[in-house]
């Protein structure tokens, strides 16, 4: 392989790039965001089950020390005890779009937080609809891939219009998630979220917040929505891992309340400190 990086002629990929071969060209990959609470883990066995899920749906051989204990072991080997960490999981090199090589390689990467619990956001989010981006809708939309460039071009609308985030849609022009998180929205006193069949990522803090509301008794449902519907919810809010729970503050330029959300958000930050004890 004749190699040119930015003008720089090689004989041949760097060796930790020749590792990674498979992400560079083709994005074959899959990662999971973990958050740490004073070195536990509440939710990485719902992250293992995602990723075990995907890699097998993406024809990984898996090896079989692969479970929660071993990556519960590895994160802590180089996580602090508050942190948000990554675990990216990618298919070794060789081959085309055809891979000759399945088994699977890992990379693990932790930052440090300054809290040891979710935080409830008194400002609250700006969320805007993202008029560039449109997300397909098949059985490899819920997997958390490498595969970002519209996530980030949804990100840098946003950041062009002002907003803290943007909602992007699917295919059929109805709300999918936001460019990191899952979406939730109220109906009076249910609670309603988008249906993973609509093409979003099935998020963990997603599963884990309709797991608290069930278990508090809550009415909630999953229902396809368009965005122009949605500017009828009082209350808005986006989910995922590190995050806990952001209530949106203003979309489609009305402001938002918060009060259920504010409700809902103590317990599941009780619900996830049950799992640190």
């Amino acid at each position: 392989m004749y190699v040119n990086w930015n003008g720089r002629p090689l004989k041949r990929l760097p060796d930790a790039w020749a590792e990674i071969q498979r992400i560079l060209f083709y994005s074959d990959a899959l990662f999971e965001t973990i958050r740490a609470f004073g070195g536990r883990l509440p939710l990485l066995e719902y992250h293992w089950e995602r990723l075990r899920r995907g890699l097998t749906l993406l024809g990984f051989a898996l090896p079989p020390e692969w479970d929660v204990v071993f990556f519960e072991k590895n994160i802590r080997r180089v996580a602090p005890l508050n942190a948000r960490v990554r675990l990216t999981v990618w298919r070794s090199a060789g081959g085309y779009y055809w891979p000759t090589n399945n088994h699977p390689q890992f990379l693990i990467t932790a930052e440090a937080l300054p809290h040891a619990a979710l935080v409830w956001p008194e400002t609250g989010l700006t969320l805007g609809v993202s008029a560039s981006v449109r997300l397909p809708v098949d059985s490899y939309s819920n997997l958390k891939t490498l595969s970002s460039a519209r996530y980030v071009a949804a990100a840098c609308e946003a950041q062009m219009q002002q907003w803290d985030d943007a909602l992007v849609l699917n295919a059929f022009e109805r709300v999918c998630e936001a460019t990191a998180s899952n979406i939730f929205w109220w109906e009076g006193d249910t609670l309603c979220t988008v249906p993973l069949s609509e093409g979003c990522v099935a998020g963990v803090m997603r599963a884990f917040v309709l797991e608290t509301a069930a278990e508090a008794g809550l009415a909630a449902v999953e229902k396809a929505i368009h965005a122009d519907a949605l500017e009828a919810a009082e209350e808005i809010f986006l989910t995922n891992a590190v995050r806990g729970i952001q209530p949106v503050r203003i979309f489609a330029g009305a402001r938002r309340g918060s009060e259920r959300t504010r409700w809902l958000f103590e317990r599941v930050w009780a619900g996830l400190v049950a799992k640190l004890h």
